[in-house]
């Protein structure tokens, strides 16, 4: 029993803060600073890592987003090179669709 006593005394000196007072714990304050500064840094590595997969989340979004438009876009493109398509646009300017067909020049090599 005086045990528990004894170690719950401990503590609240602890929490207090009376610890450091006493001389012979003096020696135990610069790693106890340490301490808090690796725990302070552990938070800003927590809260960059957490800003940093967020950011990750809106690219792969964005990237999802911009395939989407270019599938899109290249849709509509490939329904524009066919030839009735072709053929109605030139149609206001007079122009039509030969019907005789190409002729194939050979290079002789004499």
């Amino acid at each position: 029993m005086n045990k528990i006593k004894e170690n719950t005394s401990s503590m609240l000196s602890v929490l207090r803060g009376e610890f450091i007072v006493d001389q012979n714990n003096q020696k135990y304050i610069p790693f106890l600073l340490f301490i808090a500064f690796l725990i302070l840094l552990n938070i800003r590595i927590s809260f960059r890592a957490e800003r940093l997969l967020k950011e990750s989340i809106s690219l792969e979004q964005e990237v999802a987003d911009l395939r989407f438009m270019y599938i899109t876009t290249k849709s509509d493109l490939m329904s524009v090179y066919r030839r009735s398509v072709i053929e109605e646009i030139v149609a206001d300017k007079d122009l039509k669709t030969s019907l005789t067909p190409p002729i194939i020049i050979k290079k002789n090599n004499d």
